[in-house]
């Protein structure tokens, strides 16, 4: 695959790089992800699946950038190999951006998506890749959450169960 655009950074190899955050509008079909585990699983690292807190128990030591000007801190999620950080405009509501950092190798990735007000998706796109945080509310103290990457052309994606998600939507069960 010898394509010479922004993807080849961003991604490096088909899927190997860039997971985004944010939730899956539109269930694609469960088949074309490769999970590392499944919904019920408990990750190894913590025993438990993903661990969903409010956005204001985030221990500072976890940011890794900042938020744009006149944004602020909406979501967090780190997985075994990400952290991510999603921000919106205070001045721009339509206005959210993605800020993601490879844990492997430090690299950030910046991507901009304009969405509703309080959509919960966001759907991450660049060229024919889209990302998103898929994180099911029906029985999240059971199920995990997972950072999606799909590729629109191939109908293949990835998903990498989060450790933890932090948000300001968060519904104590």
């Amino acid at each position: 695959m010898k394509t010479k655009n922004c993807l080849d950074l961003i991604f490096g190899t088909l899927f190997g790089t860039l997971l985004v955050a944010s939730y899956q509008p539109f269930a694609i079909a469960d088949a074309v992800f490769t999970r590392d585990y499944e919904f019920s699983t408990p990750i190894p690292i913590t025993g438990k699946v993903t661990i969903r807190k409010p956005i204001q128990g985030l221990p500072a030591k976890s940011l890794f950038a900042s938020c744009p000007a006149k944004s602020e801190l909406q979501e967090f999620a780190e997985s075994t190999s990400f952290l991510v950080m999603i921000c919106r405009d205070q001045k721009n509501v339509l206005q959210k951006y993605w800020i993601q950092k490879n844990k492997k190798t430090g690299s950030v990735v910046r991507l901009t998506a304009r969405d509703l007000l309080n959509s919960q998706p966001s759907v991450w796109k660049s060229g024919n890749y889209q990302v998103y945080l898929y994180h099911d509310g029906r029985n999240p103290q059971l199920i995990n959450a997972y950072l999606e990457s799909y590729n629109i052309k191939t109908q293949k994606g990835r998903a990498e169960a989060l450790l933890y998600y932090y948000s300001k939507f968060h519904v104590s069960q």
